[in-house]
């Protein structure tokens, strides 16, 4: 391995674990804790609401007696008017009589919805129902397609400007998107903030994630990296608790994105990684980041720190640094880097395996996640409690598991069981309700595990002088993942009850398969350079023999 590898670990261990990092994780854990309410918060915020449709506002006398208007449950029956030509030509707007709404739909001039479950939703706020029911999915695609984006942009943006210059313009923006979203009244505005939340949460993500895992201890890097996850979970689980108390997707919303301003504040005491800033060869600015490190940790050096800086900035990382800078003058240097990675046969290696292995775990994951209002239709805040819950435990139970037996084993080991669970509840009987429940969230708790495992296993696949555009490529692939995932959930469930399940089922085991010949990472320094990683792949394919 290079000696910058080396020896930056070793400086970190001089100076030990402490304040100094706790504010670094500390800011990505607030990061993912903003992520829940957007991921996997449609079924709160865009939750359908069962309605019933009229030619004329319905009589007075209906709106003021509930008993009536519920009808032993038929009331509300989601049915559709067949209506003239010529009528729909010749609808004017008229006021809303009682719970009845005007909605301008030919099919649905009026509409009623039944409150029992959420008092408004997006769905019923922009009447996403009959002709205009193609919008519904949109909610959750512009928001993946935003992020799928954003992952083409952060690895640059990460790599250029900073860590910590990533966190800020995406909290930011963040919170400015979310409050233009929650202030005009305009479906059209609802899904380009959606679009651009997509793209500040990535722009926040795979930095503040890059800067938690180069300022951790070696030692620990595992730990703190299968951890960071717990915030999502414990987040989807108190969205959960709030959605069920709110009932309404502003309030909802506006709880939710609460992390964000306290991250915005925190990002004022953040530094920027010094592992970075010596790879940009800004030497000065690392020993005073370290310089602090050291005050903060309470540590004692044996080496001068300036010393020990410099001695890393001038190792073999250095060379390859100054060439790329001077690349980057050259309107062809970004083609030339490509091809430089193109032809290592390790990353070419890696490229080629994860795209499907990160584009099929974001798939099941999101699909399960989301699919509350396709399994059940009256315990939404349950499914959504329990997925939390589940991935909290896939955090807490996969993180001493993968210490011991490895990135690869987890990863195949989770994506293969939780297939193999989704597809077998679908062959169980709807009487055995709690069974089906037990498949699911045990399918679930195993795709978490991998899932958790693949964003610390991803990064360290790839060298530090890409390690954030490379995790930028593979959050772009899975983004592309969550992106096809209401194409499933929304439409070809509601019509083919067996499709998702066997989908999910033989995606996983085939998804699985991929992780297979990739090397492994456990309790290996990171890769700085290309050459690292070309001989971290030979060290993984002599392993086997040297073994036997």
């Amino acid at each position: 391995m290079g000696a910058t590898e080396d020896g930056f670990d070793d400086l970190l261990t001089s100076i030990g674990f402490g304040p100094w990092q706790i504010i670094g994780i500390s800011a990505t854990l607030l990061v993912v804790a903003q992520i829940p309410i957007h991921q996997v918060g449609s079924p709160f915020l865009n939750g359908p609401m069962s309605f019933r449709c009229s030619p004329t506002p319905p009589s007075e006398e209906l709106s003021r007696v509930p008993d009536l208007r519920k009808a032993n449950g038929t009331y509300f029956n989601n049915k559709c008017l067949e209506v003239p030509m010529d009528f729909r030509n010749n609808i004017a707007s008229i006021s809303s009589n009682g719970t009845a709404h005007f909605t301008g739909l030919a099919s649905c001039p009026y509409v009623e919805y039944d409150t029992s479950i959420f008092a408004s939703t997006i769905y019923s706020d922009w009447h996403t129902i009959c002709e205009q029911e193609y919008m519904r999915p949109l909610y959750q695609m512009v928001y993946n397609t935003g992020g799928l984006i954003g992952s083409t942009m952060c690895g640059h943006i990460g790599d250029k400007l900073g860590r910590k210059a990533s966190i800020l313009i995406g909290s930011v923006g963040h919170l400015i998107a979310v409050v233009l979203m929650l202030t005009i009244p305009s479906y059209p505005i609802v899904l380009t903030m959606r679009f651009i939340l997509g793209v500040m949460v990535s722009v926040m993500l795979l930095p503040s994630w890059s800067l938690a895992l180069e300022v951790s201890l070696p030692n620990q890097r595992s730990l703190v990296g299968m951890l960071m996850g717990l915030p999502y979970s414990f987040f989807t689980s108190v969205n959960a608790g709030v959605a069920c108390y709110l009932r309404t997707w502003e309030y909802i919303l506006a709880v939710g994105i609460c992390p964000g301003v306290i991250l915005i504040f925190l990002v004022l005491f953040l530094d920027e990684s010094p592992r970075w800033l010596i790879q940009r060869g800004r030497e000065e600015e690392a020993i005073q980041v370290l310089n602090r490190a050291v005050k903060l940790n309470k540590s004692k050096l044996s080496t001068p720190l300036d010393f020990t800086v410099r001695k890393l900035s001038q190792a073999g990382t250095s060379s390859e640094r100054r060439t790329a800078d001077g690349e980057e003058t050259s309107s062809r240097s970004a083609l030339r880097e490509l091809f430089r990675y193109i032809r290592s046969p390790a990353m070419r290696l890696i490229i080629i395996l994860t795209t499907p292995l990160w584009f099929i775990q974001s798939f099941l994951y999101l699909s399960v996640s989301i699919n509350a209002n396709n399994f059940t239709t009256t315990s939404p805040f349950l499914y959504l409690a329990l997925t939390g819950a589940m991935d909290a435990s896939a955090i807490i139970l996969s993180t001493p598991l993968a210490t011991r037996l490895g990135r690869k084993t987890m990863v195949f080991g989770g994506m293969f069981g939780g297939a193999l669970f989704l597809l077998v509840e679908q062959f169980v009987p709807t009487d055995f309700g709690w069974a089906k429940w037990v498949f699911v969230m045990v399918g679930f708790l195993l795709i978490g595990s991998a899932f958790q495992v693949n964003f610390i296993y991803g990064p360290e696949l790839f060298p530090t002088e890409v390690r954030t555009r490379g995790f930028g490529f593979l959050n772009l692939i899975s983004q592309a993942g969550f992106v096809c995932t209401p194409i499933v959930t929304e439409s070809l469930a509601k019509n083919v009850w067996w499709a998702g399940g066997v989908l999910f089922g033989i995606a996983g085991m085939l998804g699985s398969l991929t992780v297979l010949p990739l090397p492994e990472t456990r309790n290996m320094p990171l890769a700085e350079t290309l050459q690292d990683a070309e001989n971290r792949m030979k060290k993984s394919e002599d392993k086997p023999i040297s073994d036997s």
